[in-house]
Formats: structure tokens, C-alpha cells, sequence
């Protein structure tokens, strides 16, 4: 066999093996989420790819920020998911592969409580300054809904303090 055929073949086989994701998550980015997730699931559940969301974000003058939702699904073997909500740095120093480090991450969906359907997370300095303040309007399940199909329209209040998420508070409806 030429060392060609070979390289297809490797090529080919690495091509099949990798997760697929949405066009718009940078490969270094999804490598991450890949792995944050395997950290995040049981034996039974997978990184839902193709619904990962991502939003780059500037931070004050210097700092950028990746921030992602993404979904384990399969928890318990069964139709049980969790979705999470993680912030990365972005380093630009290689203009051609950033690099991507974890801050935190939270859950911040799943059946049966709540789900982000689209990420548009709006920002603001907290009066600290080196606060993050980050809004996202999500889904809350209603005692009228099925566990996996949320209706009511709210917005999730996170804080980012000390590279650390929290929520700040009960949700508010929109």
C-alpha cells in the first residue's frame, strides 16, 4: 500500500470518528466542549453536537469571551438531558487557531425544568466592574407542558465573580 492510500485512509477513518457540530463552533472550541463533556455525562449519555450554541462575546477592552450551551443527552440510559452553560477565554494569540480555556461551567437546562432554544446572551459590567452580568432568555416547563417541550418564556440571570457562575436569583418571566 502507498503512503497515499494510507493517509486517505487515516484521513478518512479520523473524518467518520469525530463528533459532527454546527459549522458556526470553531473545531479548538468543539474539541473542548467534547471533552468538558465527557467529564459532564454517565456511562450511558453522549454530547448532543449538533445542538451546541456559541456566542463570542468582548469583555471590557481586552478580554473575549466564548460562551457556550451544550447538551448531554442519554442520562441514565433512558430520554434525559441536561444542558450547560460554559465560558471560555479566548487566546488569539495564533491568529490561526485560538485557543480556547475554560472559566466555568453550570447547568443551566434539562427534561423537565427548563431549556435555552437559542443563545443571544446580553452582557453587562456589574457596578464592581469586574463583575460579568449575563442574561439569557430561555424556556421554563410549565404543569401544563410535557417534560421536554417548556413554554413559558423567561430570562436566566448568571453572574461570572471570580471566574465563577452563579445564578443571581429566581428566573424571571419575559
Amino acid at each position: 500500500m502507498s503512503h497515499v492510500t494510507i493517509f486517505v485512509i487515516g484521513l478518512l477513518l479520523w473524518t467518520c470518528s469525530s463528533a459532527a457540530v454546527p459549522p458556526s463552533v470553531p473545531r479548538p472550541l468543539a474539541q473542548q466542549v467534547e471533552r468538558l463533556s465527557q467529564l459532564l455525562k454517565d456511562r450511558h449519555a453522549e454530547w448532543y453536537s449538533d445542538a451546541t450554541m456559541v456566542q463570542i462575546v468582548k469583555s471590557g477592552a481586552q478580554r473575549e469571551l466564548a460562551l457556550v450551551v451544550f447538551t448531554v443527552e442519554g442520562l441514565g440510559g433512558g430520554n434525559n438531558h441536561n444542558q450547560y452553560f460554559a465560558v471560555f477565554d479566548v487566546n488569539r494569540e495564533d491568529k490561526f487557531s485560538p485557543a480556547y480555556t475554560l472559566v466555568d461551567v453550570m447547568r443551566v437546562g434539562g427534561k423537565g425544568w427548563r431549556a435555552v432554544d437559542k443563545l443571544g446572551a446580553r452582557l453587562a459590567q456589574t457596578a464592581k466592574g469586574s463583575d460579568l452580568a449575563i442574561d439569557i432568555d430561555a424556556l421554563e416547563v410549565t404543569p401544563k407542558d410535557a417534560p421536554n417541550f417548556p413554554t413559558r418564556k423567561i430570562v436566566i440571570h448568571l453572574l461570572l465573580r471570580d471566574g465563577r457562575l452563579s445564578e443571581k436569583g429566581r428566573w424571571r418571566s419575559q
